[in-house]
């Protein structure tokens, strides 16, 4: 319980400050990415070695496995989007913060994650559009709502 109480906030920090990069700059510095990846594979230690039945190494696998799906998903949902349109929906960061988020959430929260993240940022383009905010093709940075997803997820999972 308290490996998971300090592991909430860790992953609530690190969200932050990704969002409030992305907010500023519209891009994610790879030591961010790094460090959310980092601490994600340690939580993934911390959880195996405390839960005697859950085995590390599969853990460590099935989480890599996830997170190239993940990838390969959100890098063509990047390329469909660009070939139909002619601008980047998806940058490289949000790829990553995505495909990294698997070795937090796994497979099924991290899809989850991605559902909670398009609606609301659905909600926020729909809003933008209505007010006349957001112009067409308009960009804005991802990485809040995915941020939000993210830890909508990890709550679901630890309630």
């Amino acid at each position: 319980m308290a490996i998971n109480i300090c592991f909430t906030f860790i992953l609530l920090y690190i969200l932050y400050f990704i969002s409030i990069e992305d907010i500023n700059t519209m891009l994610i510095s790879e030591n961010k990415l790094i460090s959310f990846a980092i601490s994600g594979l340690l939580y993934s230690l911390c959880t195996g070695l405390s839960k005697e039945t859950l085995d590390i190494k599969d853990l460590i696998i099935n989480n890599f496995y996830s997170m190239i799906i993940i990838f390969i998903l959100m890098y063509s949902i990047s390329k469909i989007g660009y070939k139909i349109c002619g601008v980047n929906s998806l940058g490289m960061g949000d790829i990553k913060l995505t495909s990294f988020s698997t070795i937090w959430l796994g497979l099924e929260l991290s899809f989850l994650s991605l559902c909670i993240s398009f609606l609301i940022s659905a909600i926020y383009s729909l809003h933008g559009k209505l007010t006349k905010k957001l112009g067409p093709f308009h960009q804005y940075p991802f990485a809040p709502f995915i941020s939000i997803g993210i830890f909508c997820s990890w709550i679901i999972d630890k309630i």
